[in-house]
């Protein structure tokens, strides 16, 4: 409450010309009301509105604390502030457990407006918040609602095109052994499999005991991953090809992981259907998994447009769909492959890459596999260099990273050089050559590549500083330790000249 743009309004059960004259100090417009009876007391409570209860703790006939009960009794969050004139500790904490919001000793009475301040700003926010909370309820449950009528009203139609791809399968198996008679089954076989899933899924949804707790209950088995994905694409393969998406997949070919098998394929189903809405006519998607020693590492790429920076840490937000209108969906897709993977005790983020973006997740490592290419899809390995990029500045980091990535370079970049050597320590990628910036905040560049090359896999790896003072590198850091000095301002030609010649 800003006391310099509303009427202040104190209920006070005692009379005193002290008390008033603090009050008037306030920037406020004060109405000033002086109660004698609980009865009074009470009638006032409810017929008009106030800010703020004042009461001695003795009073004729009655005690603070019954004023306690009958304000609570009609405003239970009505602040009440207790004056006191020498009571003892058991007693005024037995005040503070009631509700008092605050104590003020009648000596030391200059305190009460500091005291009312306070208590009225917490009682605004404690206002708000509950606003706020009743707010996000209604919403929830008018979510709830309509998802529930949504998923009612598809049933029907769905029904329908189940009990039409069963008689297009009955006309197939009658038509005998033509070429067309086996596509038909083929097709009619994979839309039956599809339509059971979505039949599946909206019972999940139907069912309120299926929301978080739902999905987080897991029936694990031993899993062909590779297989599974297949399924994923099959059932996405018209999509797939009506937008010209090229696929560049590199998968374990017999990576068996302990997972739910059919929560996973919700996982996979809506990474691959996120990246196909946002990736444009003729674009590329890639899958591909990593493996360190305790976990598999599934990324998908698009090449869409990314996310804004302020989108990064809400994507995975329940009800989340951010500003696009062309792909808005429900909000709940990514909201559920976190909730699945964290069941798995994995982690699930993305992040930006020069062109799309790119999410990530992980899955305990149960069964290792040697990666190698899945014969039966299309396999365009990533060859391309890859760069770390080490900097704090993030206007400069973009422009490094867009200017390298135009050169086909793979980018990954770092704000934080801890960040960076933790990935570098879990040896999930090997860059080409590092650019790091030797001025940072959280670590100088020259202790980075210290630590760096601690690191065996990437001992060797050549580094090239970025400083806008060439001659400090110099002097401070050991020259095996880089290969060239960048100065600042960058000049980006030069840059892609200088690393150039490190990554032939």
């Amino acid at each position: 409450m800003l006391l310099s743009d509303k009427t202040l309004r104190v209920l006070s059960l005692e009379d005193s010309a002290l008390l008033t004259e603090q009050l008037a100090k306030l920037k406020s417009k004060l109405v000033f009301k002086h109660i004698r009876t609980l009865s009074e007391l009470s009638r006032e409570l409810k017929n008009h509105s106030w800010n703020l209860v004042i009461s001695p703790f003795h009073m004729g006939g009655f005690s603070a604390f019954e004023a306690l009960d009958v304000v609570r009794t009609h405003c239970p969050d009505l602040p009440f502030v207790l004056l006191s004139d020498g009571l003892g500790e058991e007693v005024v904490a037995d005040m503070m457990k009631a509700g008092v919001e605050d104590v003020v000793m009648k000596s030391r009475i200059e305190r009460l407006n500091h005291i009312v301040k306070r208590v009225l700003r917490e009682h605004e926010i404690k206002d708000k918040e509950a606003k706020a909370h009743k707010i996000a309820n209604e919403a929830f449950a008018a979510k709830e609602q309509m998802l529930a009528i949504v998923s009612h009203d598809i049933k029907n139609p769905l029904s329908a095109i189940h009990l039409e791809a069963q008689m297009l399968q009955r006309a197939a198996e009658r038509a005998g052994k033509s070429l067309l008679a086996e596509e038909v089954k083929i097709q009619s076989a994979r839309i039956l499999k599809t339509t059971d899933r979505l039949k599946n899924l909206i019972s999940d949804l139907l069912d309120k005991n299926k929301s978080e707790n739902g999905l987080a209950h897991l029936t694990k088995g031993n899993t062909d991953c590779s297989r599974l994905l297949q399924e994923v694409l099959d059932s996405m393969r018209p999509l797939i090809q009506d937008k010209e998406i090229s696929l560049r997949i590199t998968v374990a070919a017999e990576a068996q992981m302990m997972i739910d098998r059919n929560k996973m394929f919700q996982v996979f189903s809506n990474l691959i259907n996120n990246a196909i809405k946002f990736t444009p006519v003729g674009g590329y998607i890639s899958i591909g998994l990593d493996e360190s020693e305790n976990e598999f590492v599934f990324n998908i790429d698009d090449s869409g447009p990314g996310l804004q920076d302020k989108e990064i840490n809400k994507v995975f937000e329940k009800y989340w769909t951010g500003n696009s209108t062309d792909c808005a969906g429900t909000g709940l897709g990514l909201f559920i492959c976190k909730t699945i993977v964290e069941a798995h005790g994995g982690h699930i983020y993305v992040e930006n890459l020069p062109e799309g973006a790119r999410f990530k997740f992980t899955i305990p490592k149960t069964v290792g596999a040697d990666i190698t290419a899945l014969p039966y899809l299309e396999n365009k390995m990533d060859l391309r260099k890859k760069i770390f990029i080490v900097d704090d500045d993030e206007d400069l980091r973009e422009v490094i990273s867009w200017a390298l990535g135009k050169e086909g370079y793979a980018i990954h970049s770092f704000a934080s050089p801890v960040e960076a050597l933790k990935v570098l320590n879990k040896g999930r990628h090997q860059p080409n050559l590092i650019v790091v910036d030797f001025h940072m905040d959280e670590m100088k560049g020259s202790d980075f590549v210290l630590r760096k090359n601690e690191i065996l896999q990437v001992k060797n790896c050549p580094v090239v500083m970025i400083s806008a003072s060439p001659q400090e590198v110099e002097n401070e850091v050991p020259s095996e330790l880089y290969k060239e000095i960048i100065t600042k301002p960058i000049d980006l030609e030069g840059l892609v000249d200088n690393v150039r010649k490190f990554l032939v």
